[in-house]
This record gives C-alpha cells, sequence and structure tokens, in this order.
C-alpha cells in the first residue's frame, strides 16, 4: 500500500487526482488544500509521497518542499504536478529535493497515468534507498565493532584483556599486558573512573564516559568508553568489559561546523541590519515627499508604499527570530520568570497580569519567553476592552496544560485556527505562527480555545517528563 499526500488549492482536481489514484488498490490518498494544512496534518501522520501544486495559496510549493527538507529533515519522495513552470523553477525544485516535476498541461487527466507511474516509481526508489541505508547502518556497525577498542579488567584496574585495536593503538604487547594499575585511558591518572565504576549494580549495569587524552606525539585525542559490570553469581566476584572508540574526528567535525553556523549567523545578522538601515532611510524620504505632496493620488500612493516598506521591515525581523529557533540546547525556566521578563518589554499599564503557576518550571528553548511576549502583544494590540491577563496551569493525564486568558474581545470562532498561519496577521503579523514553531521545536502544541465576546484563551500543552517544580536549593521535582 502507498500512501499519498495529494496538496492543490483546485477542489476539483485533488477529488479527480484522488478518484483516479483511488482505483489503484495498492494507493491510498489523502488530499488537502494548502501547504499549511498538509505541515499541520505531516506533524502527525507520515506518508510513502507528496504530491503537490506548485502554486499554492499563499506560499509556494517549492516553500512547502524547503521547509519539509531544511527545517523538519523530512526525506519523503515530493512530485511536482504543476500547471505552469519555467525552465529555471523546475531547476530550482529539484536542486530543493523534490523526486520528479510534472507538468498538468492543457488536461490534467491525460496525465495522471504518467502521476500514477512517478508515484509508484519514487515509493519504490524510496524503499530500497532505506533498505540500502539501514543495510550500510548493519555494515558499519560490524566493522565499527572490529576497530573498536575492547578491554576486561579488575575493580583495581588491573587489565586482564586487550584486543588488537588497543593494543595497537597504545603499543602495547598481547602477551606482556601491563601489571597493576593501568594508566591508559579510560583509567587515566586519578581514581575517579575507577570510583565511578562502584555506582554501577545489576539493575543498572552500564556506565558511558569521555575522555580527553594527549598522544606521545602531544596531539589530542578524544575517546568515547562505555563500560559494563559483569557480576559473577558463584564468587560475588565484579569484573568490567569496556569498549571504547576514537571519536576526535566528530570533535573537530563538531567544532567546525559550530563555527560555520556562528559565521552563517553573523552573515545574517550584518545583512539583515544593512536592509533595515536602509529601510530607514526609504521610511525617512517616503514620509517627507508625503508631507510634501498635496497630490491626493501621491499621498494615496505614497502610503501603500510606506505600508510595504514595513511589511518588508516585519518580515525581515522575523526571519531573525526564526533563525534563532532551535539554535540553543532547551534548558530549565522558570515561567514566573519568563513571563514576567515579556510582561516587561511591554507597556501593559491599566492591564494587570496575573501569572499563578506555582513556581512550575519547563524545559523549553530559550525563545519560549517570545511565545508569551507575542501573547501578551496581541491582547494589548487587539483586545479593545482588556482590564486583566490570567496565566495558570493545570495537570491532565496526558501532561501538562498552561492556560493563558484575558477578558477582551476574544477571537471569532472562524479564524481559531487561522491566527497561527503565516498569510494570517494584522500590524506586527506572524507572531502567533512564530510562537508555534518555538513551542514544536519543545514537543509543545499550541491552541485558542476562548469564546467570542469572552476574551481569549490559548492552551499550551505540555509532554509529560519536560516540565516540573523545583523549591529552593533543591534539585527539580520532575513530572
Amino acid at each position: 500500500m502507498i500512501s499519498v499526500l495529494y496538496v492543490d488549492a483546485d477542489a476539483g482536481l485533488r477529488a479527480e487526482v484522488r478518484e483516479f489514484l483511488s482505483r489503484d488498490s495498492d494507493i491510498r490518498v489523502t488530499a488537502r488544500a494548502s501547504a499549511y494544512d498538509a505541515l499541520d496534518l505531516l506533524r502527525e501522520q507520515r506518508f510513502d509521497v507528496i504530491v503537490s501544486e506548485s502554486s499554492l495559496a499563499v506560499t509556494t510549493g517549492v516553500t512547502f518542499l524547503e521547509v519539509l527538507r531544511r527545517v523538519r529533515r523530512d526525506t519523503t519522495p515530493f512530485i511536482f504536478f504543476a500547471k505552469k513552470s519555467t525552465h529555471e523553477d523546475t531547476i530550482n525544485a529539484l536542486n530543493t529535493g523534490a523526486t520528479f516535476y510534472l507538468l498538468k498541461g492543457s488536461d490534467p487527466r491525460q496525465r495522471f497515468l504518467i502521476l500514477r507511474h512517478y508515484i509508484c516509481q519514487a515509493a519504490e526508489q524510496h524503499r530500497i534507498k532505506e533498505a540500502l541505508v539501514q543495510s550500510e547502518k548493519r555494515y558499519r556497525n560490524v566493522v565499527g565493532d572490529q576497530s573498536e577498542f575492547i578491554i576486561r579488567f579488575t575493580r583495581d584496574g588491573t587489565l586482564v584483556f586487550a584486543n588488537d585495536a588497543y593494543c595497537r593503538y597504545f603499543s602495547l604487547a598481547h602477551d606482556a599486558l601491563p601489571p597493576g594499575r593501568v594508566t591508559l585511558p579510560p583509567f587515566g591518572k586519578g581514581d575517579s573512573f575507577l570510583t565511578s565504576l562502584g555506582a554501577l549494580t545489576k539493575d543498572k549495569p552500564m556506565d558511558s564516559s569521555e575522555f580527553v587524552w594527549e598522544l606521545p606525539d602531544g596531539r589530542e585525542a578524544w575517546q568515547l568508553w562505555n563500560t559494563r559490570a559483569i557480576f559473577d553469581e558463584e564468587t560475588g566476584e565484579v569484573g568490567f568489559q569496556s569498549v571504547g572508540r576514537d571519536i576526535t574526528g566528530q570533535k573537530m567535525a563538531e567544532q567546525a561546523l559550530r563555527g560555520a553556523l556562528k559565521n552563517l549567523g553573523i552573515m545574517n545578522s550584518i545583512t539583515r541590519h544593512d536592509i533595515i538601515n536602509q529601510l530607514t532611510g526609504i521610511y525617512g524620504y517616503l514620509q517627507y515627499s508625503l508631507e510634501l505632496s498635496t497630490n491626493p493620488a501621491v499621498k494615496s500612493a505614497l502610503s501603500k508604499a510606506i505600508s510595504a516598506a514595513e511589511t518588508i521591515q516585519t518580515q525581515i525581523l522575523f526571519t531573525r527570530d526564526y533563525q534563532e529557533i532551535g539554535c540553543a540546547e532547551p534548558r530549565w525556566q522558570n515561567l514566573d520568570a519568563v513571563v514576567a521578563k515579556a510582561a516587561a518589554g511591554l507597556d501593559h499599564q491599566g492591564v494587570r497580569i496575573d501569572c499563578a503557576v506555582n513556581d512550575l518550571w519547563v524545559s523549553a528553548d530559550p525563545l519560549i519567553e517570545k511565545v508569551f511576549f507575542n501573547l501578551l502583544e496581541n491582547s494589548l494590540r487587539h483586545g479593545q476592552k482588556i482590564s486583566s491577563v490570567r496565566i495558570s496551569s493545570e495537570e491532565t493525564g496526558d501532561g501538562l496544560v498552561i492556560v493563558y486568558e484575558d477578558d477582551g474581545v476574544g477571537i471569532p470562532a472562524g479564524v481559531k485556527e487561522k491566527i497561527f498561519r503565516r498569510e494570517y496577521f494584522h500590524n506586527t503579523g506572524l507572531g502567533l505562527y512564530l510562537s508555534r514553531e518555538i513551542l514544536a521545536n519543545s514537543r509543545m502544541q499550541i491552541r485558542e480555545t476562548g469564546t467570542e465576546g469572552r476574551g481569549a484563551r490559548f492552551e499550551i500543552l505540555v509532554p509529560k517528563g519536560i516540565y516540573g517544580r523545583r523549591v529552593p536549593d533543591a534539585p527539580a521535582q520532575l513530572a
């Protein structure tokens, strides 16, 4: 069975494609009208093949594909079924990661057979590729085992066995292992390694450690060691076996990657800074021209130009915030402090903010402060009659729900989901879309459940394991 997700704004064509492909008992089709609906569905369900029109509502098929490939690291085969295209469009799509690019032509129905063939071919190629990847992983594991260091030793650090890889690496003779306490990796010159093994039990017999070691030529080498305690039921003696490998290359690659990401971030920051500086000049000239002009038509055009420039600035600032998502490891943060910091950046005079979460801590992206900043800003900007905001929490069987409520005008029922989409915004724009992405990076979800006329109500769903409570000078009491 091949599961297919078909994305196209044309409702009639969606129905025709679904009806044609479903004639094949081995193909099951799910259709969506927009990339945003498709991305939401893909959070919960996997498909064997994705088929999409290149021209979609608000966004493009290439942007849809780029989010899958570069943001979500999704390798699902992706086929464009496009109404029109230039040679440059096709090359761009294929370079972004498209599997096939098929034009609909003047009569798309005549292309349905080719589309079905491409779907079957893409699904089969992907399955073969995955099988090869798995096979290669198994092969590499076997080869890796041959080259890893394997030693067995007693509680006092005396070697009783060392394989060829270990002996070669440390210039030891198989038939003349050093007697008594060894000072080579993973033992080192101190007692910390052997001491840590004293905590191993039958229920928890494994320990993993990383060590940096200076080689005879002065170079530093990193090694990863996994140690297992072996308990002799008859004698009560405890022996140990360690499997280690050199991870110096990995450490160097990680350092190089961190440096490259840092340089890329610097370049993006400089570019954004320069563009915003130019926009500031454009603002000034446009505003000055607007004040000088007496022609109503010219004044109208200048006002539209100023509005367009403001939109450009908003979108540039959004790229800065979006780039930061996932750049830092999730960390434990006190929700009271997060809300207080977010509120401090806004003028909420006359609006009471009550955070009643009882010293709740969450393990989240450091950008979670922006989530509450955006919620508060939207309340202050659009709540109209707002006088108070309350943040509370309640635990359910599935985890924790953080509830954000205001007493403003609320959100109409028809736009509760649209407000989280990138194309739906008023003035500031993009804030709730960014908030959802920040939370998703920490496995959290957000939804709006308020009643129009009674205020907005947002629920942030936090899964078990990434929230808890702390008391002063004590470790977290995690849920």
